[in-house]
């Protein structure tokens, strides 16, 4: 029985076309694998809609929660030793049966529970993703979870100290807000006096979150909490006032604080020298049986990355290098534009690949990390630059609205100003350089046929149109035999930001796009289904 979101990509896969799922993938709940070699071709899927049988030889057959009228647990005698043939009977609405059968090691008087549980206990079915990190969420949430944060830390002393600050800038470029929002937030601290109370924050983040996703981010937000509340010298999670004050508005037990913690003090180890790749795979098993242990999906302790600097996206690619991509289970929580939760994954899939993983020292996919740590830091300080800025700029302003003469407080105002620009063109040149060398890991011109191949299983069609998204048709010279004609080429769109980028060169080395074996291995497949679309007709 595999539970999302930690279900194996190839199964979920191999599911999805033999059951004849079309909805997404992250909105499969559970599959019983009924083969006897893993391969999940057979069995029950379950969704927040339907489940879908299986027998091996027989086409799939759905059935609608809400068409039930009855599940029953049936057995009968078979023969004259006392034998019984086990099964689950379905009748449904409109007066058909389905009958459940031959499911290796099933407890059919748990599936018939199960089933009975679901159609009369409840009034409306839906399908919904199972995992959405933070930075997918709408940005009125993601404003009240960081003003939340910032309650915190006045809660504690009456300011926003340099340590508390940097935390929460941190937290601001994992979850990607919006430059409108870090101005609100900007404002939202200067202002003195008490702002938004934690019950009204809480009730617009539980009335903005997805359906189904409100405990995993309580739970994120208390790691959060707890991650600040560490920065200025705090230890223990019974003296932390503010939480224990709350604890009445956040859906979190004292088990999942113990695994927010535990989560917190891995993520800091991660940046100590003798912090190996064994070691840090060995954490990260304890904290999933951790998880497990208390039913809680370990991704959702990280659904706004990890405190150090690594957003979900850096988190899950550091475990795909380390070789444990389906820990978290992220990447069956992308569709659509929300690939950009697999920022680097295919970046560290691709260094995998082309230097196998199994001769990578043993700190070198940690350092892949690290590589990752920098690179949101380095964000944070341009976004730190951008705020100095605009303090500069409204300081500048006032100054002079107040008529201040006084020629050492110009001569203060001009360097300021000096240095604020200066920030803002090494800024600049550090974001033209990183862009550049995205750029450099994308398809100048994109191979649609190519793209077309290697998306082709079900949790990859997704990254088709986000790939196409960023490309657009440009005419070009074409010089051949000294004559000079026009052709129209698909060209990287150049209105794209480094991080847009960086999302893009990610879901190409996901997809193989630039590994000739995976290539080969497309236009294999692809001949395949020729050929047997062909002899199909041909035997019709």
């Amino acid at each position: 029985m595999h539970v999302a979101p930690n279900i194996d990509e190839k199964r979920l896969n191999n599911a999805i076309k033999s059951f004849s799922y079309v909805g997404q993938p992250d909105g499969i709940v559970a599959l019983f694998d009924n083969t006897l070699f893993g391969s999940a071709k057979e069995g029950l899927l379950f969704t927040g809609e339907r489940v879908i049988y299986k027998q091996v030889f027989s086409d799939p057959i759905s059935i609608g929660y809400s068409s039930i009228a009855k599940v029953e647990h049936v057995e009968k005698p078979v023969g004259d030793k006392g034998k019984l043939d086990v099964s689950v009977v379905v009748t449904l609405k409109n007066g058909d049966r389905v009958v459940l059968k031959d499911l290796l090691g099933c407890k059919y008087d748990q599936l018939t529970n199960l089933l009975d549980s679901v159609f009369s206990g409840f009034s409306e079915f839906k399908e919904e993703r199972q995992l959405i990190p933070l930075a997918e969420m709408s940005e009125p949430l993601k404003v009240a979870y960081i003003k939340a944060v910032i309650n915190m830390a006045f809660d504690n002393d009456g300011v926003v100290d340099e340590k508390e600050l940097a935390e929460i800038l941190l937290l601001m470029t994992r979850i990607r807000l919006s430059p409108d929002s870090r101005f609100a937030l900007r404002s939202y601290m200067a202002t003195p006096g008490p702002g938004a109370s934690l019950g009204d924050l809480m009730h617009l983040m539980n009335t903005e979150c997805p359906s189904g996703q409100e405990r995993p981010l309580h739970l994120s937000l208390v790691k959060d909490l707890l991650n600040v509340y560490f920065s200025t010298g705090g230890s223990d999670p019974e003296q932390f006032a503010f939480l224990q004050k709350h604890r009445g508005l956040l859906l979190v037990g004292d088990e999942e604080i113990e695994l927010a913690v535990m989560a917190i003090r891995n993520d800091h180890a991660m940046l100590k020298d003798d912090f190996t790749d064994d070691k840090m795979i060995a954490a990260v098993k304890l904290m999933s049986a951790k998880a497990a242990a208390i039913g809680t999906p370990l991704a959702a302790v990280y659904l706004s990355g990890s405190v150090v600097g690594l957003s979900a996206a850096g988190m899950t690619s550091g475990l795909a290098a380390l070789g444990m991509g389906g820990v978290l289970g992220m990447s069956s929580m992308a569709t659509g534009i929300g690939v950009a939760v697999l920022l680097g994954v295919g970046v560290y899939a691709g260094v995998r690949k082309l230097t196998g993983a199994n001769e990578l020292g043993q700190s070198k996919r940690r350092e892949l990390m690290l590589n990752e740590i920098i690179k949101q830091t380095q964000l944070t300080i341009s976004l730190l630059i951008q705020d100095i800025n605009f303090i500069t700029a409204r300081l500048n302003s006032l100054i002079e609205s107040a008529g201040a003469q006084d020629s050492q407080i110009r001569k203060l105002m001009a360097l300021m100003q000096q240095l604020s620009t200066t920030g803002t063109v090494l800024t600049d040149r550090a974001q033209a350089a990183q862009q550049g060398s995205a750029r450099l890991r994308c398809a100048q011109f994109l191979d649609e046929r190519k793209l077309k191949l290697l998306t082709k299983e079900p949790t990859k069609a997704s990254l088709k149109d986000h790939i196409a998204s960023f490309y657009e048709p440009r005419e070009f010279q074409s010089e051949v035999d000294g004559k000079t004609t026009k052709v129209t080429k698909l060209a990287i769109r150049k209105d794209k930001t480094a991080e847009e980028l960086e999302s893009l060169a990610g879901s190409f080395a996901l997809i193989g796009y630039f590994d000739v074996s995976e290539v080969i291995m497309g236009n294999a497949a692809d001949i395949a289904e020729r050929a047997k679309s062909s002899l199909a007709g041909l035997f019709k």
